[in-house]
């Protein structure tokens, strides 16, 4: 009997202990983290469809403040024009599938990949943390309520059932530098691994060069737009490159001299430590830790051990520093991505998932002040023409060519999210505005396990609602656990109590979406 059967048969024993709930097996003195573990990532059901853990690793882009749908993969050339906007669609390689005419590279891979054209939810509000976690509702105002970010869950699972993990290199990383530390935005929330512990925090690369666009494209509120100025999501050097981010070793084991050292010198040895040093000081901690073993079963112990011996492997094998620093990657295949933040970001994730990273997102974060990125309340036709839609074209096509190129693209998981999409109606600001809007927005999926050519849902004559397959952004989370090799229906995390929890409030797999 497999471990659901165990727990179905025992379900009727925990009923009459007044347990009838399964969020409360801790307070029945039941400990079931090694039951479920098995079953928790990696053993396939028998009811599972083959594209279950297809994905061996996943790269998540992530525009932040919302692409409008309307004037991007959902156009309504039919509807008003104070709805449809100033663009015009074009012809795809998919069969009556129109989409933006300023995405013409994009155009051209629409058979290989699944549109959903459907998401939905209830929050037009700035969601990252509704969008890649599993937090019921939006905002939340109590940092204990949140709930593991898609990429710490994944990797807890994937520690809990022994899954190999690349030595000196970190299952999951963001870039180019954590969500909204360079904006006067603060909105995002959320983005933490919650009740598993800060050791599965995911872990920053830091963007390392110079904006060199003086001036950009119009972006903030107000009468007369205020153009960009050094943005570097608008362009950076050609030296420009990235490291580990100090912000991240200092939050995970602020009391640790190894994450200082890592802090001002990056993921590498810091001077005069020769690799002798270096050896005799790991073989000492590994020693003091075999002194310690008791002493290591306190969770914050174990935690601050696991980082120890990450960054400790980090520094001894140098892949993911290697794999960080783009400027080892050929000019062409730089040119190819574009000398942008995003272009440069996603090159880096491309490096990172070859160096074993298995998860990596990428954000198109705001830079300097709020309403810039594709959050756009103001010239939302100017910064898409001339700015937003050309970049990502660029960046997103070459990614998928440059995956399928090196045998990458059929086992890597390939995510086009946001949080949001944008009101059918066109404000009456400079350039036109499209605000916040969450009733029906698209999303972009390709590579590992995802169905090639397929059109999931369709919205009114507006755009405005999703009126046929709505899919929520917890949907498609249950999609990339069921791709990456986690049921949703099964697997459970664990607090510092033993407490179980689902990995998700509600959210059922799209089975349309899978190959």
């Amino acid at each position: 009997m497999n471990c659901r059967g165990i727990l179905d048969a025992c379900r009727p024993v925990f009923h009459v202990a007044g347990c009838s709930n399964w969020g409360v097996w801790g307070s029945c003195g039941a400990s079931l983290p090694e039951l479920l573990a098995s079953e928790a990532i990696g053993d396939k059901r028998v009811d599972e469809p083959m594209t279950f853990g297809k994905a061996k690793s996943c790269i998540c882009l992530f525009l932040y403040g919302a692409w409008s749908q309307l004037d991007t993969l959902d156009m309504k050339p039919a509807a008003p024009t104070e709805v449809r906007g100033e663009f015009q669609p074009i012809s795809t390689s998919l069969t009556g599938v129109q989409i933006c005419e300023h995405l013409p590279r994009l155009s051209r891979w629409m058979d290989r990949l699944t549109l959903v054209r459907s998401l939905t939810h209830p929050f037009p509000t700035h969601c990252v943390a509704y969008a890649s976690s599993g937090i019921p509702q939006n905002p939340l105002r109590d940092p204990r309520d949140y709930w593991p970010f898609f990429s710490s869950t994944l990797d807890y699972l994937w520690d809990r059932s022994d899954e190999p993990q690349s030595r000196g290199v970190p299952r999951q990383m963001c870039l180019p530098f954590p969500l909204n530390s360079h904006s006067t935005n603060r909105s995002h929330r959320g983005l933490t691994p919650a009740w598993l512990g800060a050791q599965y925090a995911p872990l920053f690369g830091e963007f390392q060069g110079r904006a060199n666009r003086e001036r950009g494209y119009p972006s903030a509120d107000g009468a007369n737009a205020i153009y960009s100025r050094f943005d570097p999501f608008d362009g950076v050097s050609r030296d420009s490159t990235f490291r580990f981010s100090s912000n991240s070793v200092t939050s995970l084991a602020p009391k640790v001299g190894l994450a200082h050292k890592i802090a001002k010198t990056g993921i590498r040895r810091p001077d005069g430590v020769t690799r002798h040093r270096f050896q005799l000081r790991r073989r000492l901690q590994r020693e003091l830790v075999d002194l310690q073993k008791d002493f290591l079963q306190v969770p914050s112990v174990h935690d601050l051990g696991r980082f120890q011996r990450l960054a400790y492997d980090m520094i001894a094998s140098g892949d993911c520093e290697r794999a960080l620093d783009v400027n080892q990657e050929p000019m062409e295949v730089r040119e190819k991505y574009g000398f942008t933040l995003f272009g440069q970001s996603t090159l880096a994730a491309r490096r990172l998932v070859e160096a074993g990273v298995r998860i990596v997102t990428v954000y198109w974060d705001e830079f300097g002040p709020a309403n810039t990125a594709w959050d756009t309340h103001v010239n939302n036709f100017p910064r898409l023409k001339d700015g937003l839609c050309p970049t990502l074209d660029q960046v997103y096509c070459t990614l998928l060519e440059d995956l399928e190129k090196r045998g990458l693209l059929d086992e890597t998981l390939v995510l086009l999210m946001s949080e949001h999409g944008r009101t059918p109606q066109v404000g009456a600001k400079p350039g036109g505005a499209r605000e916040h809007w969450s009733s029906a927005y698209c999303g972009m999926f390709a590579g590992a396990g995802i169905r090639q050519g397929q059109v999931v849902g369709a919205t009114d004559r507006q755009a405005g609602h999703a009126v046929d397959r709505p899919v929520d952004p917890k949907d498609i989370l249950a999609t990339v656990y069921h791709l990456m090799g986690g049921d949703s229906e099964v697997a459970r995390t664990y607090d510092l109590f033993n407490r179980p929890h689902p990995l998700l409030p509600f959210g059922t797999v799209v089975p349309e979406m899978l190959s």
